[in-house]
């Protein structure tokens, strides 16, 4: 992963673990912001961070990247908090995406995130005693009730928890029947109960941890597929919420974009009505226009006649000059309503 040169890293260490947070601006589709954890420790640790949300920003505006640990942060409402183990050692990268919107000021992402705690695996309650690192709980909660140990109640003590099935040596050939014949609806209803956000965060934080780790050991090939399956559906559904919001943000609702066409309909009535009026105008020029040719051609025909008869007569020839004129007039006003309306 390139860093950025345009702004400074940010480092903060405690406890033998160092995080070095940075700017991408080129590694990702969009803008990111990069934690780089780096253990210094000589065992395993339980590393929790937090960071600041800008004032100016909403966590709306934030995207998790779901192949760089998205199942290991939490939103709050003003902050952003990650937690996850890091092996002795070990290099470990998440990221966040940042919205068009607040990628225009990208120095106030670069706060100093706070690292709140490194706690050390408990004495005789490793995190696989909480979330077993085989497919077997797994596979009993999918073939069973479709519970997964440690999505119960919060009240509960988690480090009293029965992990086991006390009849599961006598029947574990039918569970693991039941467990074939099952899975696909149960991870189906899963995934059903995700894309309709009924599942708690905790509990989806929870249960993505229960998959790392089943994905993480040999697990059956059938198992591996549905339960990769089921991440790759809790991704496209952070997805397709980002992009709903965004669509939401831009456009605005359906209810505002039906508003807004009824009312451009109701433009488009009244321009239609005016041109309708203006056609009736036109034609009811064009008859007047018709009777005045008709006059004139009348007239014509008069003058030809007082011609015949006035040949001699100084008076009537003057009169005929005069129509003369006039009927010149009337041709120059009917070459003009011509060209005014197109006849």
């Amino acid at each position: 992963m390139s860093d950025s040169q345009a702004y400074e890293e940010v480092e903060v260490t405690a406890d033998g673990i160092t995080v070095t947070k940075r700017f991408e601006e080129d590694e990702f589709p969009v803008p990111a912001i990069a934690f780089e954890f780096v253990s210094g420790r000589s065992e395993p640790v339980r590393v929790r961070l937090s960071d600041r949300v800008p004032e100016r920003i909403a966590v709306e505006d934030l995207g998790f990247h779901p192949e760089y640990g998205s199942e290991y942060w939490e939103v709050e409402e003003d902050r952003i908090r990650f937690e996850r183990e890091i092996e002795a050692g070990a290099e470990y990268t998440t990221v966040y995406g940042i919205r068009a919107t607040g990628a225009e000021d990208v120095a106030q992402f670069l706060g100093e995130p706070t690292i709140e705690a490194v706690d050390q695996p408990l004495e005789g309650a490793d995190e696989e005693d909480v979330i077993p690192d085989n497919d077997d709980v797994v596979r009993d909660a999918i073939a069973g009730d479709g519970e997964i140990p440690g999505l119960e109640d919060e009240e509960e003590d988690i480090g009293t928890l029965d992990l086991t099935d006390p009849t599961r040596e006598d029947d574990a050939e039918a569970a693991e029947t039941g467990a074939a014949e099952n899975l696909d609806g149960i991870v189906a209803a899963i995934a059903d109960e995700i894309r309709s956000e009924n599942v708690e965060t905790e509990d989806l934080r929870l249960l993505g941890r229960a998959i790392d780790h089943v994905v993480e050991d040999e697990a059956d090939g059938s198992t591996d597929a549905r339960i990769e399956k089921l991440q790759s559906d809790i991704a496209d559904l952070r997805a397709y919420t980002d992009a709903l919001e965004e669509f939401l943000d831009e456009e605005g609702t359906a209810q505002q974009l039906i508003g807004d066409f009824e009312a451009q309909l109701e433009t488009f009535d009244d321009r239609l009505a005016d041109i309708e009026s203006k056609a009736g105008t036109v034609d009811d020029l064009e008859s007047r226009l018709d009777d005045l040719e008709s006059s004139v051609g009348d007239l014509e025909d008069s003058l030809a006649e007082v011609r015949d008869v006035a040949e001699s007569d100084d008076d009537v020839r003057e009169r005929v000059e005069d129509m003369e004129s006039d009927i010149e007039d009337l041709r120059e006003w009917q070459e003009q309503i011509k060209k005014t309306f197109g006849g």
